[in-house]
């Protein structure tokens, strides 16, 4: 399945950087493939994709950035914000959701299946991709405390959205491994209600009642 360009309304500037980023990111895929993350260079990665490895560098800084930098999380980011205005910040993650898991990415074989199984199963990828998910939320807080007329550095956001990051993340990585048995979206919208207590396995046990006492 082709990966979407973007959203609409997108200026000719910011499509065509899109579509440069969308080719120098397949042509990585393509030689991750075939030869492995490792061994694959940014001269390589350039060549395949007929631009000056300055080029990769201007847009993406590293080779783990043609993994990380994904334009759609700018999208999300600006999604969320927005309705986080008026609604919870987590409501706000949960009311996106289906823009985020249609069909694009739930192909199993498509463009967003093979990035997260990089991210997922190369080492210093997956280390990478959780310490960048943890800028996303600082970037989204920022932008959901804006929204809401509440200081930029609003601490009860801050933790609200890297809370909520955190389960969005944990939530995308244990559908793309296997390890969620429904769609994309239940898998998600289960890790954010996990925050609530909502989720599946919040009433398997009960707190210990503080004024129990044990017998002798």
């Amino acid at each position: 399945m082709t990966r979407p360009a973007g959203p609409p309304g997108l200026s000719l500037r910011e499509t065509k950087r899109r579509a440069a980023m969308a080719r120098i990111q397949e042509s990585a895929l393509d030689l991750f493939d075939e030869h492995g993350y490792q061994q694959v260079t940014v001269e390589a990665i350039a060549a395949a994709a007929e631009v000056a490895p300055r080029t990769v560098y201007r847009y993406f800084g590293t080779k783990e950035g043609i993994i990380l930098l994904q334009p759609e999380d700018d999208d999300a980011i600006e999604a969320i914000a927005a309705a986080a205005g008026t609604v919870d910040l987590v409501d706000a993650v949960r009311a996106v959701v289906p823009a985020f898991t249609g069909p694009e990415f739930t192909d199993r074989s498509g463009y967003w299946a093979r990035v997260m199984h990089y991210a997922l199963t190369v080492p210093e990828l997956r280390r990478a991709t959780f310490a960048f998910a943890l800028e996303l939320a600082d970037r989204l807080a920022e932008a959901a405390a804006t929204a809401r007329g509440l200081p930029a550095d609003d601490l009860a956001t801050r933790v609200r959205s890297r809370a909520a990051t955190a389960a969005l993340t944990t939530g995308l990585a244990a559908w793309y491994s296997g390890s969620a048995p429904g769609t994309l979206a239940e898998t998600v919208h289960a890790a954010l209600d996990a925050l609530d207590g909502s989720g599946s396995g919040s009433d398997e046990t009960s707190p210990p009642d503080p004024s129990a006492r044990v017998s002798e």
